[in-house]
């Protein structure tokens, strides 16, 4: 079974960057979207955030800002599931992030979250010193 993948963030910044994805990858059935609008509440957001997982055991969610609404959201329903539901929190959401995520093919969310946490910080590249 595939894990669920789930990007978190301010505004439309999520679904542009799942868009851009599938418009590289083709569609990917396990991505979700759970974004903030300017007049949304936190709670508002996690009550969307449940209703997106659905009966999911795990997922992977790739938050936009580190101690953002979103993500402290993500990490306040994390908490509050206990075991019932799983929950890998990246920070940091970027394109290539999301594009190794979606080709990598384990099924272990911990090792999804590795990738996601290599990839974020690899796809930053200062092309003045880089070599290529």
């Amino acid at each position: 079974m595939s894990v669920p993948i789930v990007l978190a963030g301010h505004g439309r910044l999520p679904s542009g960057v799942g868009e851009a994805a599938e418009m590289i990858l083709g569609p990917q059935s396990r991505l979700k979207v759970c974004e903030l609008s300017p007049h949304d509440s936190p709670e508002e957001f996690g009550v969307r955030l449940i209703t997106l997982l659905g009966e999911a055991t795990e997922a992977l969610v790739l938050a936009d800002l580190h101690g953002g609404s979103p993500f402290n959201a993500v990490r306040a329903f994390a908490a509050a599931s206990g075991a019932r539901t799983r929950i890998e929190l990246v920070s940091g959401l970027n394109l290539p992030m999301l594009l190794e995520v979606l080709l990598h093919t384990t099924s272990d969310v911990t090792e999804l979250a590795g990738v996601a946490r290599a990839a974020g910080r690899d796809g930053v590249v200062d092309v003045l010193e880089s070599t290529w």
